[in-house]
């Protein structure tokens, strides 16, 4: 026996785990794209307002551009989960192949939404966002790893 070896149950829990949490994470990111209000258990986030704000600070007072890049955000974090969705069954299935290729494909999505976001936090002067999004987006690369090396 290997002096580090984990059980091969550990090591399903990681990889199922990170499959989890970013498949919710994007889920209930796109559920507040169309629950910008409080509800019974749920405390939306108007994000037409945010960019509305965000986008007339820098002189863009057109609101079809907001609604424009909400629109193409949703649409990323859809895909995003979607590809999640996909390899979850995949994994469920022992379909290692193609349960890695959506997994690179909802991990590649994630990281684009962040540089979005982290760019447009820096044209916007949002350093707390930046932040935020950065580590969302180091996170993203962590989980990345931690799904692809460990054994499966």
């Amino acid at each position: 026996m290997k002096l580090f070896s984990r059980p091969k149950l550990q090591d399903k829990v990681i990889t199922y785990g990170v499959v989890l949490y970013w498949l919710l994470f994007w889920f209930f990111n796109v559920v507040d794209k169309f629950i910008a209000t409080e509800t019974f258990l749920w405390v939306g986030k108007d994000r037409m307002a945010q960019f509305l704000e965000y986008f007339s600070s820098v002189g863009i007072d057109n609101p079809l551009v907001a609604k424009g890049f909400l629109l193409l955000v949703t649409i990323l974090q859809m895909l995003a989960f979607l590809f999640l969705l996909a390899t979850l069954w995949q994994l469920f299935f022992g379909k290692k192949k193609k349960a890695d290729d959506y997994f690179f494909w909802g991990t590649f999505f994630g990281l684009a939404i962040f540089s979005l976001f982290a760019m447009g936090d820096q044209i916007f002067g949002d350093r707390f966002e930046l932040l935020e999004h950065t580590i969302y987006w180091i996170s993203l690369i962590v989980s990345y790893g931690a799904y692809k090396y460990l054994p499966r």
